[in-house]
């Protein structure tokens, strides 16, 4: 059961025993608005996929914005989903590019409204480098007919791409790969089971054909239904699995890592684990708000781990009946972890205070809207964290907070709107500020994307919309550079941001986007019909280093004024293909709305093909150049926005 107390703000202040961040020009303050919330310290309270969700409830857009603000942003449409929780805290695997180039993107989708959502499985799109181009969008699962969802996505040794979802009806998983590379995956088997238990909500990843998965076990109290296992005294442990030939087989099945006992946990959750893999190297993370943030790292393939407390929460392990009044600092259980080119392991989570003063009942309160992104990696001493990224950044009106309303940290009760709100938009237990999702490029420079609030973007019921923001390092992790917002979408929710762990040119990300805060699942009343079930969008970008280093993309663009006009190019690509007989594209980013011009000249200089794209968006698109009116040879073709243009060579051969 859920209680609210009175509303309070609290402030993030400078007392709290952080590392420092490198970086004067930050703004490290933020509001924390929100009253702590009392929440039942038990397993298996999340939602699985189980819940009937109805409602037709008023819609959330406000008319008459648009001389307000203006969305001027562009990006690319994978696909579509009813079924809107893409997880409970951390975020899985669901991007990755392959060695060729290619990308693939899964979700959990659904392709209809209906209660229960009995068509929900795992959605896919791919990016064929050779054309340029995605898949077209749809809300179709890889998935013949078994219901599935949660799902993780990776490149296989040959080439061929998987696809692992859950059964949350049986337990176990199922794993669809595609029978030639390039292709949607197709074939579905069922891997994993473990009867009686409920094993489910993985996350996997992998390096060709070794496959690492780690999962929690769903809790239920029904007559007739098994409770999860007790292992090392721990209820429905995080439990660690391998195969070694691509899935086919499994030569460790739901086996626990050394040190995950009860001497800090005593039960494991959905989704608060992240998995990462290069080589011979694993890193696992898990965080809980009553347990810290726990990192496992493996030199030999998952053969034998070394276990670090990057965040040793004092109170561990949390039974409900301690005194928690110094309010420590912990994880709201949404982590992420990394490992770099050299080996040394990375972890991102958000940020939450928890407290007890009440121990006759297995309870502890939290504050939901704290906004703070901890950092830390395996040469730092166990608790020796670093805040990286906080709501402060987002402060719209100067006082110096990204200021969000109570409808934002409020929770549902008992079926029921909480007093005096006439919508809710929390997202589970998690933080305002939360989700980290990192990537790393060739020069061990980190990105971490995280979804926020924003400050002053509200639905005519008063909740805050969200965006995705990302914080990055240029030096290993050592020092943090400003935050930036990545979407800047106007009256839009964008959330469950993913980034593909490989970076190059670009940062891969993907997130979901609809026109309500919060989601169905989570805080849809059936009385009230507040958060209807609505199609959602499946978004993808490429958003340039170049951008996010120089610091060009910003955080405040598509809330205050209209800019349109303008453009500005930050990447041009080199055409593909090339050479190319009857047409070509280049793919381009502009950082600010406005015209394109496309400009083909030859050996000599002369102009003999120019295109004029008018009012482009901010973000991806492709620019197409016919070779119909060119004879073999050599050009050269220039892109013009704004104060910028980009030359590269191309060439034609019929």
């Amino acid at each position: 059961m859920k209680k609210l107390y009175t509303l309070t703000a609290v402030i993030f202040a400078s007392s709290i025993s952080f590392a420092q961040v490198n970086n004067s020009t930050q703004k490290w303050q933020s509001a924390m608005y929100g009253a702590p919330v009392k929440v039942s310290y038990q397993l298996g309270t999340l939602p699985t996929d189980k819940q009937e969700f109805t409602g037709n409830g008023a819609k959330i857009k406000p008319s008459g914005v648009s001389n307000r603000a203006a969305d001027h942003s562009a990006f690319i449409r994978l696909g579509e989903t009813y079924y809107d929780l893409q997880s409970n805290a951390a975020m899985p695997h669901r991007l990755v590019k392959h060695p060729n180039g290619n990308i693939s993107a899964t979700w959990t989708t659904a392709s209809s409204d209906a209660p229960g959502f009995p068509g929900r499985g795992a959605g896919y799109n791919m990016f064929n480098a050779e054309t340029s181009e995605w898949s077209t969008p749809s809300a179709e699962r890889v998935e013949a007919s078994q219901r599935s969802g949660w799902p993780n996505v990776g490149v296989l040794t040959d080439g061929n791409v998987f696809v692992i979802g859950h059964d949350a009806t049986s337990g176990g998983f199922y794993m669809t790969k595609s029978t030639t590379p390039g292709q949607r995956p197709s074939e579905t088997v069922n891997i994993l089971t473990q009867a009686p238990y409920k094993p489910i909500w993985s996350r996997t990843d992998n390096t060709g054909d070794t496959i690492h998965l780690i999962c929690a076990y769903t809790d239920s109290a029904a007559p007739g239904e098994s409770r999860p296992p007790v292992i090392n005294g721990v209820r429905g442990p995080m439990v660690y699995s391998r195969s070694l030939d691509g899935g086919t087989t499994w030569d460790k099945q739901h086996t626990v890592l050394p040190g995950y006992d009860s001497t800090r946990f005593n039960s494991g959750s959905a989704d608060n684990y992240a998995i990462d893999v290069r080589g011979e190297n694993v890193a696992i993370a898990t965080s809980s708000a009553l347990s810290g943030v726990v990192v496992w790292k493996s030199g030999d393939a998952g053969q034998t781990w070394k276990r670090y407390l990057a965040d040793s929460f004092p109170y561990a392990p949390f039974t409900g009946k301690k005194f928690m009044i110094d309010t420590p600092f912990t994880s709201d259980g949404t982590v992420d972890v990394l490992l770099d080119n050299d080996g040394k392991v990375h972890a991102f989570w958000g940020l939450t205070r928890v407290f007890d003063e009440d121990t006759t009942d297995e309870s502890y309160s939290f504050f939901p809207g704290y906004q703070g992104l901890v950092y830390w990696n395996e040469n730092m001493a166990s608790g020796e964290n670093m805040l990286i990224a906080a709501g402060g950044s987002f402060d719209r009106d100067g006082d110096g907070a990204n200021g969000i309303t109570q409808a934002n940290t409020a929770a549902l009760s008992e079926g029921n709107v909480p007093a005096g709100l006439a919508t809710v938009a929390r997202l589970g237990n998690t933080s305002a500020l939360r989700q980290p999702s990192a990537a790393i490029d060739e020069n061990n420079r980190i990105f971490v994307t995280f979804s926020v609030p924003i400050e002053g973007d509200e639905s005519f019921l008063s909740a805050n919309f969200r965006d995705i923001g990302i914080v990055h390092s240029v030096d290993g992790g050592a020092t943090w550079e400003n935050t930036q917002n990545i979407t800047q979408f106007y009256q839009k929710e964008d959330d469950f941001a993913c980034v593909a762990r490989d970076v190059d040119e670009f940062v891969h990300v993907m997130w979901q986007q609809d026109e309500i805060p919060g989601t169905n699942l989570q805080n849809n009343s059936t009385l009230m019909a507040n958060h209807e079930v609505v199609l959602n969008t499946i978004y993808y970008s490429a958003i340039p280093v170049e951008a996010i280093v120089t610091g060009e993309i910003g955080h405040m663009y598509g809330i205050n004024n209209e800019k349109i006009g303008t453009g500005d190019v930050f990447v041009v690509g080199q055409n593909f293909p090339n050479p190319f007989g009857e047409s070509t594209n280049i793919a381009i980013y502009l950082s600010e709305p406005g015209d394109v011009t496309l400009e083909v000249r030859n050996t000599m200089g002369a102009l003999v093909q120019r295109t004029n794209n008018k009012g482009l968006l901010r973000g991806n698109h492709l620019l197409e150049i016919s070779a119909s009116n060119l004879s073999n040879g050599v050009y050269t073709y220039t892109v013009i926005a704004g104060g910028r243009s980009e030359t590269k060579s191309m060439m034609v051969a019929h």
